[in-house]
């Protein structure tokens, strides 16, 4: 039976529902009122205490006012008031310097070198598929002239300089190598310099980050496959001392080594998280063990968090730095530009790290005697390293003891 509602109940039910739809937008119209209120007070405060500097500095200022420079001055000023220890302000010229060093390719020959006790510029490092490759130099060659001028003590930092330089320029150089004397002519071109170096000791893949950019999830696939290929049953990946703000490289070298998954999310002001990075069903099966210090700065963490996330690889070392933070460049309307800290990274797990590190799941304090620059990634010396080799090794063969059993029975 269907119960009528007179029209009086009815006109009074809709006074009701309108007199709260009105109080409710009443409360938040004067909420909204008030906080912009309280916002324009204080901006007025900022406005009237600078224009009261600026007011006593122009009628009694000895100096000469350089507007340009005051304008930096106080934008300057203001981001530093932020207290955001990354944040910073950029004139016009400082902003365009920047854009222009990030894209900048390495034009040269393609060689790492030092100083020889004799003051020759010596070879440690030939990069593969460089204009030094094609020459078949080598490690431990000695370069003795540089487009006929004589290397010595004096001149080495501007020889050595004269390597990079214009794409397709010729570069002449007298080699020694053992007591052979030989001239070699090179055409510099850009080099895709290695981010990452491998090694196999044993049946581990060791492999160390010099850099990450935009290259470097090329040169992790790579690593990785020529590792497998020559016998690697796990790997281990080397971060210490690995700063980076690079987090587009860091997402797509997890895509290689993750499943399917969110791999990346950003924490923004209000704590919510939003999906940044994600990866494919493709991974790499092998058992993983990341190396990681205290030098261990910015996105270099995201990747330790994320594979510790997932259960993908221990973490070997200290505790890393932990700046979680992600910052961006504003450009504003006469070309300069700010760098703010707009958000938080957090790996897998939704957890950010940022100002608590990555803790390793393995602690391990390296030797304070010792040099790092001639004993990192030595085993006999580098006891962060010896200890990733064990449980590298140890993994490898639980999980080949597990496929036995499994296939046995």
């Amino acid at each position: 039976m269907n119960k009528k509602i007179s029209l009086g109940a009815a006109i009074a039910y809709m006074a009701i529902v309108a007199a709260v739809a009105f109080c409710l937008t009443m409360f938040y119209s004067e909420n909204r009122y008030n906080s912009m209120y309280s916002n324009i007070v204080e901006r007025e405060r900022e406005y009237d205490l600078l224009a009261e500097i600026d007011q006593y500095a122009r009628s009694s200022y000895a100096g000469t006012i350089n507007e340009d420079t005051l304008r930096a001055g106080i934008a300057a000023g203001y981001i530093s008031g932020l207290d955001d220890p990354y944040a910073r302000y950029l004139t016009e010229r400082e902003y365009e310097a920047y854009l222009n060093a990030q894209s900048q390719r390495y034009v040269g020959i393609g060689v790492v070198t030092e100083m020889d006790v004799d003051g020759y510029i010596r070879i440690k490092t030939v990069y593969p598929q460089s204009p030094a490759a094609s020459a078949q130099m080598q490690p431990g060659d000695l370069i003795v002239s540089v487009d006929g001028t004589a290397a010595t003590q004096d001149n080495y930092t501007e020889l050595v300089g004269s390597f990079q330089g214009s794409a397709g320029t010729k570069i002449s150089l007298v080699l020694r190598r053992d007591a052979e004397e030989m001239t070699v002519e090179l055409t510099r071109r850009e080099i895709d310099v290695p981010t990452i170096t491998s090694t196999l000791m044993d049946n581990v893949g060791y492999l160390s980050f010099t850099d990450i950019n935009s290259r470097s999830s090329s040169h992790l696939d790579t690593a990785i496959r020529q590792m497998t290929q020559e016998g690697a049953q796990a790997l281990i990946f080397d971060i210490r001392g690995l700063a980076s703000e690079n987090v587009e490289a860091v997402g797509n070298m997890l895509d290689i080594l993750l499943g399917e998954m969110t791999t990346v999310y950003i924490q923004d002001q209000d704590g919510s998280l939003r999906e940044l990075m994600t990866s494919d069903e493709k991974e790499v099966e092998l058992p993983m063990v990341v190396l990681a210090d205290s030098g261990t700065t910015g996105t270099s963490e995201l990747f330790a968090q994320a594979l510790q996330d997932t259960g993908k690889a221990r973490v070997v070392g200290e505790k890393t730095f932990g700046k979680g933070t992600y910052q961006e460049f504003h450009q504003l309307k006469n070309g300069s530009a700010v760098y703010l800290t707009v958000a938080r990274y957090a790996g897998p797990s939704g957890v950010t790290y940022d100002e608590t590190g990555v803790s390793a799941d393995y602690e391990v304090q390296y030797p304070a005697e010792l040099d790092k620059t001639t004993t990192l990634g030595n085993p006999e010396f580098d006891t962060q390293l010896r200890r990733a080799l064990e449980i590298a090794t140890t993994a490898v063969k639980t999980e080949t003891s597990g496929t036995s059993e499994t296939t046995g029975g």
